[in-house]
């Protein structure tokens, strides 16, 4: 468990950020685990970011706020019709009952409307889309899609696998008591990479320093 100056320059935690409409709801990361996210994406200026797991939006409205102007954030998560086909694990299931029944917001409500920021939607499942479509690889990678081992493994070895030089790889929910599937899989992948848990966050982080 580590600062954010542990693993980057100071000049980080000293940048200035934008946010809006950023409280969220329930399901959502808290304003310190975004201002983090926030921070780092000011700092790394990527090209492409690639978050897997949309929820409402409200995450990837942040990043691509504080991302450069021809950066392009591209966003994936189930259509409504693989939602409904698809079995799910208790927690995402109980995501996804809240999203509708209690908080009526859509797949990437908060940034619906936003022409001014390159944010491109893709719908799929994480564990078999084409990442083709991204062009290249990605600079910033947020995983915060199905919260079972299987599929973080699945979605972790793509994010290692896209990862381009100078790259960052952030996975949420780490630490939690009703995740602990999320903390043994990155657990296990830290006896092979160097990935860190970000103090007063539910973070790990892991950073391909060029």
């Amino acid at each position: 468990t580590i600062n954010l100056n542990k693993i980057f320059p100071e000049e980080l935690e000293n940048g200035s950020i934008v946010m809006e409409n950023f409280l969220g709801h329930w399901g959502n990361v808290s304003v310190e685990e975004l201002a983090k996210i926030c921070l780092i994406v000011k700092w790394l200026r990527p090209k492409r970011i690639l978050e897997l797991g949309t929820y409402n939006g409200m995450t990837t409205l942040q990043m691509a706020l504080n991302a450069p102007l021809e950066c392009v954030t591209y966003t994936l998560d189930l259509s409504p019709e693989q939602e409904a086909s698809m079995k799910l694990g208790k927690i995402d299931e109980l995501v996804a009952k809240q999203f509708k029944d209690k908080f009526h917001t859509k797949t990437g409500s908060y940034f619906a409307g936003r022409g001014d920021l390159n944010i491109i939607q893709l719908l799929g499942d994480t564990a078999k889309f084409d990442y083709s479509v991204l062009g290249g690889k990605v600079d910033l990678i947020f995983i915060d899609a199905a919260h079972d081992y299987e599929n973080k493994k699945r979605d972790t070895e793509n994010a290692f696998r896209l990862l381009a030089p100078g790259g960052v790889i952030l996975w949420h929910d780490y630490g939690q008591v009703v995740n602990p599937e999320v903390t043994k899989c990155l657990s296990d992948y830290a006896s092979k990479y160097k990935i860190f848990h970000l103090r007063n966050t539910d973070l790990a982080i892991y950073y391909n320093a060029k």
